[in-house]
């Protein structure tokens, strides 16, 4: 999923005014109340990916988090820049995935950003998480469910043995696109070898606002990497 076209759909979305009238979402609390009881963590250097124009990013910073912010999307994270410039030597435009870190990180906020593509995908998301932790840093993460009702057009293109799944979009805003819904058991073997859970994963489930049918639904975890015996 990474490349131009990608990064174009997301430019455009931003243009399109995505996330700027949206409140951050409740988990935000949840990221600065757990870090606020592992001070270790609280102290030290926090990656936010999939900052977007900073509609759960900055009230991360605003409660006091060293955060930087990284995105696959110029758009986003020039709007961002625009309203709060001195956050800008923060900012970096990439791939998560394409990244080699030159120093580890002491929490990791991935939100609604490890579903985008396929399963391979998803995989790649985890890894390269556990790359970018210190042992016993923190990851924040956000991600579809399986049992979401998809509202917009699409095509279930893979399914795993445990109960994940991915679709290709026909219509709708991510049109064209492969994007990853998760089961709870697959979370689990996802993160078993490089993390241990702090809390959940727990579902998150939302009814659409009208003219819109049916329900979204979200799993929550905070993980910790392991620490090396």
């Amino acid at each position: 999923m990474s490349g131009g076209p990608v990064a174009a759909r997301w430019d455009a979305e931003y243009r399109e005014g995505r996330y700027v009238a949206e409140p951050p979402l409740p988990f935000v609390g949840e990221v600065v109340a757990t870090l606020r009881a592992h001070p270790e963590a609280l102290a030290g250097v926090g990656l936010y990916v999939g900052c977007g124009n900073g509609r759960n990013y900055l009230p991360l910073v605003d409660a006091g988090l060293n955060l930087h912010g990284l995105d696959i999307s110029g758009e986003a994270l020039d709007q961002l820049a625009a309203r709060r410039p001195e956050l800008a030597p923060r900012l970096t435009r990439a791939d998560f995935r394409d990244l080699a870190f030159d120093r580890a990180f002491d929490y990791l906020v991935a939100i609604q950003v490890f579903q985008h593509g396929v399963e391979v995908d998803a995989s790649a998301y985890f890894a390269q998480a556990a790359a970018a932790l210190r042992p016993g840093g923190l990851l924040f993460v956000r991600v579809n469910a399986a049992t979401t009702e998809v509202y917009f057009g699409h095509t279930v293109v893979e399914r795993n043995p445990f109960g994940g799944l991915t679709v290709r979009y026909s219509d709708g805003p991510k049109a064209g696109l492969c994007v990853h819904f998760y089961s709870a058991d697959e979370l689990r073997d996802l993160t078993r070898d490089q993390f241990r859970l702090l809390a959940g994963p727990r579902e998150v489930v939302t009814r659409r606002a009208p003219p819109k049918t049916g329900t979204w639904a979200q799993w929550e975890a905070v993980l910790q990497k392991r620490r090396v015996d």
